[in-house]
């Protein structure tokens, strides 16, 4: 297998915040990729990201700042700041400053959550994220569900986790096995993927031998990997469910992981503790796999065994084009235990 060397920079879409975390004049500072950023929903009610600190005199914007308009306010001096990081306003002056500008970041709000793009290289943005009910499988296309906000948002700050290790995932169907313990190897599907998405569907059952969209053999799970960042998953069965795991670099060694789960509405769900119980069970799996990821040495080229191999190299081929900077951001070659 022709080696990758991944990076905690890589380019792509990445989860920054829940829709949530912004309500309309709401402004929350960031720290990601090793810059501290600000959020802010307009009172238009689209959510911006631009770099933090004022260019007057640095005052960082996401602490005390507050919202005029499409505008970010600083809160040492009353600068304003628009979507495009431009200076619109100083209150003690009759012009803005033209000469200074914040970086703003492209930013999509889909699904409940915030993404923002990223690229080491300053590329533009790529193909947009999924619409995780009607891009990710067929069969939750015209379910109900019940939102992911509140229940369904579960997030882990400040694990030592290298993004590239959680994208792996979807190549490994032995791990479900052995992690989470179901009764057999997962069999795979379909595989396939384009420019910007690797897809694959495994299926749970003893018989799986084979795509047959009417078999009642057993479960699937259907995933989409967009980016680096982004795994979207649909659980078909008893209990349909839609997941978003994103997993997004603070800085050279840790990163952000945002859980956000959506549960098919079934009925009795109205009944005390049903809906919280279902919550818990589909969200309680991800612990055992932190627990592995986040003392997990990346190896390059891994060991495979051959039924391995074909999955493996299919997606780390399909990687390396969300890496155009190798050297600058090396992998962490030993992760510190992080606790989770």
């Amino acid at each position: 297998m022709q080696q990758l060397r991944p990076t905690m920079r890589p380019s792509g879409w990445f989860q920054v915040a829940w829709s949530s975390e912004l309500p309309l004049g709401g402004v929350k500072p960031l720290r990601y990729f090793g810059q501290d950023l600000v959020a802010y929903r307009g009172e238009d009610g689209v959510v911006r990201v631009l770099d933090a600190y004022c260019r007057h005199l640095g005052g960082h914007l996401g602490y005390g700042g507050t919202v005029a308009g499409d505008c970010v306010v600083c809160p040492f001096h009353g600068w304003r700041w628009n979507g495009e990081g431009r200076n619109t306003h100083i209150p003690y002056q009759d012009r803005p400053n033209t000469s200074r500008q914040l970086t703003a970041w492209p930013v999509i709000e889909r699904d409940e959550c915030v993404f923002v793009w990223h690229d080491a290289t300053g590329r533009p943005p790529g193909r947009e994220v999924p619409h995780i009910f009607t891009e990710v499988a067929e069969h939750v296309r015209d379910l109900p569900f019940h939102p992911a906000t509140p229940r369904g948002l579960v997030r882990y700050d400040d694990v030592t986790i290298l993004p590239q290790t959680v994208a792996e995932n979807a190549a490994d169907p032995v791990h479900f096995r052995f992690v989470h313990e179901t009764r057999d190897i997962p069999v795979a599907l379909r595989q396939g993927s384009d420019e910007d998405r690797w897809f694959i569907q495994l299926g749970f059952g003893r018989r799986w031998t084979a795509w047959d969209p009417n078999s009642h053999d057993g479960d699937t799970l259907s995933i989409v990997q967009a980016g680096i960042g982004l795994s979207y998953t649909a659980l078909s069965g008893h209990d349909n469910t839609v997941i978003l795991l994103a997993t997004t670099p603070i800085d050279d060694r840790t990163s952000t992981m945002f859980q956000t789960v959506w549960l098919e509405r079934r009925d009795g769900d109205d009944e005390p503790g049903v809906l919280d119980r279902r919550m818990r069970a589909a969200t309680a799996q991800l612990k055992n796999d932190i627990v592995i990821w986040s003392h997990q040495r990346y190896e390059d080229p891994p060991a495979l065994a051959t039924v391995e191999g074909q999955l493996f190299g299919d997606l780390r081929r399909w990687c390396r084009r969300w890496y155009p900077i190798t050297e600058a951001h090396p992998v962490p070659a030993s992760p510190a235990p992080s606790g989770a």
